[in-house]
């Protein structure tokens, strides 16, 4: 099967669907096409489960003002993490069921699911299907970096994809890389009782360049956990642990 359109937009993520409503004001005929899991990557494993993960550890923390407010009890409170962890992902499976009621559910045969790959300049394979555009929008997206020689570790290395998925939190974690993400999930995880650090090879956090704003936002996130700034992270077996070292 072939067939021609203005427009083939690559990946059906924020950037895709951003890309999706442009091309519908335009009035041009378009296909969307997208392999692999739906749902924008902020709804799937980013900034919404990362919030959410974010909530139940602020109520919890919260407990350490209880006192002053009146409130007994506060100090006997707990967490259990395994039900914590399913609460956000059943949080984040109606957020991504939200998207996707607004985008590709309605789509019909302008979405394509399949993994596109080029032919020829302007010309698509999706499957057995050929399609033939004027313009193309590559918005595949990203996913986390894992260095080669951290491959061997294997489950030990958690990303931002699969942390989500987790049953249960370890005890300690170091945070390598931090991004918003890597700070959002740093600080939740401290508050739900993980011992965490945070490293990160430039000398500042969040992608902050203002050297003042900069520094108020390490001078606070400290308060949460510590950071290792300016270096790279070394990680090497001890028994059933991983050592950090930067």
């Amino acid at each position: 099967m072939e067939r021609n359109v203005d427009v083939a937009i690559i990946g059906a993520g924020t950037a895709g669907l951003s890309a999706m409503s442009q091309v519908r004001q335009a009035k041009k005929d378009f296909v969307l096409i997208n392999g692999g899991e739906l749902g924008t990557t902020c709804a799937r494993v980013g900034c919404m489960p990362s919030k959410a993960l974010i909530q139940v550890a602020h109520d919890l923390h919260r407990r350490e003002i209880f006192e002053r407010e009146g409130i007994e009890g506060g100090a006997d409170l707990t967490v259990n993490l395994p039900d914590a962890l399913e609460h956000v992902r059943d949080l984040r499976d109606i957020l991504v069921d939200r998207v996707l009621a607004n985008s590709t559910d309605q789509m019909g045969e302008t979405f394509i699911d399949g993994y596109a790959r080029f032919v020829d300049p302007g010309v698509l394979q999706v499957g057995q299907e050929i399609i033939h555009a004027k313009s193309i929008v590559i918005a595949s997206g990203t996913r986390p970096f894992v260095p080669d020689e951290w491959v061997d570790f294997g489950e030990h290395i958690i990303t931002s994809d699969t942390i989500f998925e987790m049953e249960d939190l370890p005890q300690s974690i170091a945070i390598v890389g931090l991004g918003i993400i890597g700070l959002e999930i740093g600080q939740a995880l401290s508050h739900l009782g993980v011992t965490v650090t945070g490293v990160d090879q430039l000398e500042t956090i969040a992608g902050l360049n203002d050297p003042s704003a900069s520094q108020s936002a390490i001078e606070l996130m400290t308060r949460t956990f510590p950071v290792w700034l300016g270096h790279q992270a070394k990680l090497t077996s001890e028994g059933s642990q991983i050592r950090v070292s930067a």
